[in-house]
């Protein structure tokens, strides 16, 4: 048996080192794992609102800019770690007049409207009316809150799945803090997906929106 205490503090090391070694590196591992896993959930930042822009690709700083405005608006004072965020769907093509989205970037966009975590979204009108017979949006003049007689821009009418033509987007050609990020909004409509959480601040921020 050897006897630990007879030994140097140098060769008691060099001992535990050598016998022990691979059990000091699993424990050092399993701690910096579970202070990673920690580190992660306490520094976490979660997403509470989504406004998603289908067309060109903009200035990074520009896009930060907006998510921080955004995120003023729709988080409630006090409420730590909580963000908007801006997320830009790029389209393929030569030209605006033939640009597509991806298969990719398609199921993407879907995905995110099956499991609610888009908001308000932005994009061209031919994709909306498509989207709007698939009943992707809301109808906004069944949203009293939104006050549609109040808006100036362009109500955009279509049908959804039930054939009924309704006000499902407004036109958003004319929205300033679009187009000063670099955004191209011809021909663009702006709505609220109909899978939103959070109809009362998409209301707010579509508004907002509106109003910059």
């Amino acid at each position: 048996m050897i006897d630990l205490k007879s030994m140097s503090k140098k060769k008691k090391a060099e001992y535990i080192w050598e016998y022990y070694k691979l059990h000091i590196i699993g424990v050092l591992a399993i701690i910096f794992i579970v202070g990673s896993i920690i580190h992660g959930q306490v520094t976490k930042i979660d997403y509470v609102f989504d406004l998603t822009m289908i067309g060109n690709s903009v200035d990074q700083n520009k896009k930060t800019n907006l998510e921080n405005q955004l995120t003023n608006i729709v988080i409630k004072e006090g409420e730590k770690r909580k963000q908007a965020i801006v997320d830009i769907i790029p389209l393929e093509g030569s030209s605006k007049d033939n640009s597509t989205m991806s298969s990719i970037n398609m199921q993407k966009v879907i995905a995110k409207i099956s499991v609610g975590e888009i908001d308000v979204v932005i994009l061209d009108k031919g994709l909306m009316e498509s989207f709007i017979k698939q009943d992707m949006f809301l109808r906004l003049d069944n949203i009293n809150k939104l006050k549609l007689a109040s808006i100036k821009n362009e109500k955009l009418e279509a049908k959804g799945s039930d054939n009924i033509k309704a006000v499902y987007a407004i036109n958003a050609v004319d929205i300033k803090i679009f187009k000063d990020m670099g955004f191209d909004t011809d021909n663009m409509a702006i709505g609220i997906i109909s899978t939103c959480k959070q109809v009362d601040k998409a209301v707010f921020v579509l508004k907002w929106l509106l109003n910059k």
